[in-house]
């Protein structure tokens, strides 16, 4: 935990107070809203009465703020004496995104590793997060009955670091965490609700967020178990093959990650000068992901694409690139998954196979 953060006291009946206070900056402000049928997705607001914080968590992580499923890289037109010319995108706005939840300031933890901790850094995440203020909303108790966070390195139902702010709902208080100066200039606008946290504040916020691992290890997601093995390659053929003979290879469980990573650039032509670059999200676990110009497909099987998939998202080596394993524990898999082999699922499968071999 950073020693660094300024703790505060806001009481529970003046949160709305809080969130006007957010819409009064100049930023677009990002948060939990309920949809037409009662889902609820994170979307910009414009009233503190549109702001839900009394919910599990969203299907689409708030993360595609940053990392859009579809962007412009640039446009690209031929001047007059056929010299190429390229328009890059306009600057994002200033943003704040309140309500996220711990796995997802994770998952932007993964991200900063993977799109700004490599030459080259890739400039247009890198702006919007310069854009970004994160004010996470920690979980009092499990946010859905899908979620594993506890059984993920870095993960947990309170954030330990990459927010700004942080709000943990304490009975009829929150405990406010200011981290940055991002969150510092935000925190300006609240003079006057806050009082300084007492120190026992966070002896009973560590026993709720005791109480709320616990619950959650109903789940036995046991990744390390898993990490093991796979790392020492040490999984049967026999256990990726059950894997790939339930999978669809739908992509679901990458669309839907917060921290996969692939994706794919096309080009489009406006006419014979110009036209647009996109990025657009991608799967692994696609069979036209790993096409090569001959056609050639290295891994053709689903059960191979599985392989690779739990590989990537739980290796030591992949720990050493980005810093934490693939995954934060956040459920979405488990609730997309059509063949039902989500991530916990994959792991008791992976330590099935070091039982049998006991056996």
């Amino acid at each position: 935990m950073n020693n660094n953060v300024e703790r505060f006291v806001l009481p529970a009946q003046r949160l709305a107070e809080a969130l006007q206070a957010l819409l009064e900056l100049p930023d677009q402000v990002i948060a939990p809203v309920q949809a037409a049928r009662g889902d609820v997705h994170f979307g910009v607001v414009d009233s503190a009465d549109q702001i839900q914080t009394n919910f599990g968590n969203t299907l689409v992580s708030p993360i595609e703020y940053l990392l859009p499923s579809q962007e412009v890289m640039f446009e690209y037109r031929l001047g007059p004496q056929g010299q190429p010319e390229f328009t890059p995108p306009a600057p994002p706005p200033e943003r704040i995104i309140f309500g996220i939840r711990p796995c997802d300031v994770a998952a932007i933890e993964y991200g900063d590793h993977f799109y700004l901790g490599r030459e080259p850094a890739d400039t247009l995440y890198a702006a919007r997060r310069q854009a970004t203020t994160l004010i996470a909303l920690a979980c009092a108790k499990p946010a859905n009955e899908t979620c594993f966070c506890s059984c993920c390195e870095g993960g947990g139902p309170v954030s330990e670091s990459g927010f700004d702010i942080q709000l943990t709902p304490l009975g009829d208080q929150y405990l406010v965490e200011v981290a940055t100066d991002k969150g510092r200039h935000v925190a300006q606008q609240w003079r006057g609700l806050l009082d300084a946290a007492a120190d026992e504040l966070l002896e009973v916020r560590e026993a709720q967020t005791r109480e709320v691992m616990e619950q959650q290890l109903e789940t036995k997601s046991n990744l390390a178990a898993a990490i093991r093995r796979i790392t020492a390659e040490k999984v049967s053929p026999e256990i990726w093959e059950s894997i790939g003979h339930d999978c669809y290879s739908c992509g679901g469980c990458s669309y839907l990650c917060p921290i996969c990573t692939c994706y794919d650039v096309v080009d489009v032509e406006y006419d014979d000068t110009s036209g647009v670059r996109i990025r657009r999200t991608d799967s692994c676990r696609l069979a036209g992901f790993v096409r090569e110009a001959t056609g050639h497909i290295p891994r053709p099987t689903a059960a191979s694409r599985a392989r690779w998939y739990a590989y990537h998202k739980l290796s030591y080596d992949y720990h050493e690139q980005y810093g934490r394993y693939g995954c934060v524990g956040c459920g979405r898999c488990v609730i997309t998954c059509l063949g039902q082999i989500d991530m916990p699922t994959v792991c008791a499968r992976v330590r099935q196979s070091e039982t049998e071999a006991a056996s």
